[in-house]
Order: C-alpha cells, then structure tokens, then sequence
C-alpha cells in the first residue's frame, strides 16, 4: 500500500502523518510531499509603468529560501515518524491543493492523508484551502485528520 502523506512542518501535517503511520505501519511505504512556490520571474511579472516589485536576486532568494524550508519541514515530519520515507520537495507555480492532486494522479497511491488546520469558514473561503481542493478533485481516498491544536 502506497499513502502520500502532504506535510508542510506543522503541527497538524505531522501529526497527520503520525497518524497515517500509526494506522498502516505494517503494510505501508509512505511518501512525504511538501508544495513549495516555484520561482518566479518578476521582470515576467511586471506590467505598465510600475516595473517589477523585487529584483530577479531577491526573487532568487526568496525561491530558495521556501526550498530550504520545504526540506526542512520533509526532514522534520520524516524524523518524528522515525522511518523510512521517500522524500518529494514539489516546486509549483499552482496551489499546494492543484500540486497534490497532480502528484497523487501521476503516482497512484492507494490513499493521500492530510492535516486539517481547523481554519475558519471564512478564510477556507477567503485564502482557499489546499485540503478543501484535495477533497473535491481527489484521485483516490482520502483521509484527512482533524487538528488537535485548533478544537472545532
């Protein structure tokens, strides 16, 4: 069995995994996701008068530092599991919820476990919400495990 497990470091998406590991640690090989925003060209970005607001050094700098931050958050989920994990750091010009979809359809898990950060209604509505998307357009099963740090 193949679970997809989407982190970003947190407190929800590790436990998340937690869980999913707790549940299916025996038959399981389990592959750790993080969505970070690809780099974007800001001269690209620009239009009219205005010209760009960061230079291409700081759009740089900027793409790295949410690589290296991906990998942390990878390596931090994989170190409380404290097993074996295949590691994929997706840089994306889409949202978190479109990369995960598009993941999970090219590697076919039997199931995509995901965190729930107990947002609000409003903002879900407001910012969108990658786990509202993934469990609209899901290619496979889902579960998704409720935040213990914000109680509904």
């Amino acid at each position: 069995m193949k679970i997809l497990v989407a982190t970003d470091g947190s407190v929800d998406a590790v436990e998340a995994a937690r869980v999913a590991f707790e549940l299916f640690k025996e038959v399981a090989s389990i592959v750790l996701v993080t969505v970070v925003q690809d780099y974007e060209n800001p001269l690209e970005m620009s239009g009219g008068f205005e010209g760009p607001l960061v230079t291409p050094e700081q759009a740089e700098e900027e793409c790295q530092h949410q690589v290296t931050e991906g990998r942390q958050a990878l390596e931090h989920t994989k170190a409380v599991l404290g097993r074996d994990a295949e590691l994929l750091l997706l840089p994306t010009d889409t949202s978190p919820g479109h990369a995960i979809v598009d993941i999970a359809k090219e590697l076919q898990p039997d199931l995509i476990v995901l965190g729930n950060s107990g947002k609000s209604l409003f903002w879900r509505l407001f910012a969108g919400s990658a786990s509202d998307y993934v469990l609209h357009h899901t290619p496979c099963p889902l579960l998704m495990v409720p935040s213990r740090s914000h109680p509904n």
